[in-house]
């Protein structure tokens, strides 16, 4: 599935909560059933630069394919960080560089963010693109 795909089937499930509220509301508990993020990769190397909440991102890759993982100091800006983990997880190097994220304006929640969430968002969107940039598109080491 590719990142369009998988954002279209996420902009679908949250559109299904007519209030905005709600669907931040689910967003936060959609998070809870995420994979959990070890502690130990809970550091400065991982975590993403300007975001006014601490968040972290780490990315695996296998089969050429890239799994990625984040957390947050907020419920909040996690749940909004694993619509985009989720989106971009899955997808090559290739699907992922000519993809930009557009699942929060989709489902109707970008003016329910402050400006300063969707900086964060952005950094960590970079950062995405930043770990699949850096693998190439076959990766003997992405296996």
């Amino acid at each position: 599935m590719s990142p369009a795909d998988r954002q279209s089937r996420l902009v679908q499930e949250l559109l299904r909560f007519e209030d905005a509220h709600e669907r931040l509301a689910y967003v936060q508990d959609r998070a809870k059933r995420q994979p959990n993020f070890p502690p130990e990769n809970r550091t400065e190397e991982r975590r993403i630069q300007g975001c006014a909440t601490k968040l972290w991102l780490t990315s695996t890759c296998s089969e050429g394919r890239f799994l990625y993982l984040v957390d947050s100091e907020s419920a909040l800006v996690r749940g909004l960080a694993c619509l985009y983990a989720e989106t971009y997880s899955g997808a090559t190097s290739a699907e992922i560089l000519a993809f930009q994220c557009s699942v929060l304006s989709g489902a109707k929640l970008s003016s329910r963010i402050t400006p300063t969430r969707l900086h964060g968002l952005l950094q960590l969107e970079g950062a995405i693109h930043a770990f699949a940039a850096q693998t190439p598109l076959a990766p003997p080491a992405c296996t």
